[in-house]
């Protein structure tokens, strides 16, 4: 496998983690078990990283493994984007500015246990979530541009395209020289 095959592949899988990751962000806080792990970044206090969790801790300590993966996966992309993609720039860039929110979000969701569900950092939380999946899209569609069917790319060039808009026609000027008033019609009327 080609160097941008990895890039690209990567950049797949890491939005696709950071998808699974919110959405059990988003279990966590339906089921209320957002403290089912009271300590950060172990489950409890005592360090050990394969706690035995059951119930809410499960909940929560799923969230967590799933943004442990999501971690490596950007961080595997902005090592493979510095080894394979110094000459698209932009996707050097974007990868690096994932790892940086990933980095930030890892440290936003501790603050959050530590802060017992302060509903500021929650929110703070889930949106530079978003952003993080948003970015990753990014990265994933600008990787994989050259590869998409050129039908694809063609509908997005169209899609994307201003085009002028039929001007609506004349009206005569109102008795006040302003625009003519628009006639009342019911809706069974023509």
């Amino acid at each position: 496998m080609r160097g941008h095959d990895l890039f690209r592949s990567m950049a797949l899988v890491a939005a696709l983690l950071c998808y699974s990751t919110i959405l059990l962000g988003g279990t966590v806080m339906a089921s209320g078990d957002g403290l089912g792990c009271p300590h950060w970044p172990t489950c409890y206090a005592n360090n050990n990283l394969f706690p035995h969790v059951a119930g809410a801790a499960e909940v929560e300590w799923s969230h967590r493994v799933s943004a442990f993966f999501l971690g490596c996966a950007v961080l595997a992309l902005t090592l493979l984007g510095v080894a394979y993609e110094r000459q698209r720039r932009v996707l050097l860039g974007l990868s690096l500015a994932a790892l940086g929110l990933v980095v930030v979000e890892a440290v936003l969701g501790g603050l959050v246990v530590e802060r017992s569900l302060a509903v500021a950092l929650v929110l703070g939380h889930l949106a530079l979530a978003t952003a993080l999946f948003g970015l990753l899209l990014v990265i994933a569609l600008l990787s994989n541009l050259r590869e998409m069917p050129k039908r694809w790319v063609d509908w997005a060039r169209r899609a994307s395209e201003e085009r002028p808009s039929a001007a609506p026609p004349e009206a005569a000027p109102g008795p006040d020289g302003g625009p003519a008033p628009v006639p009342f019609r019911r809706p069974h009327e023509s």
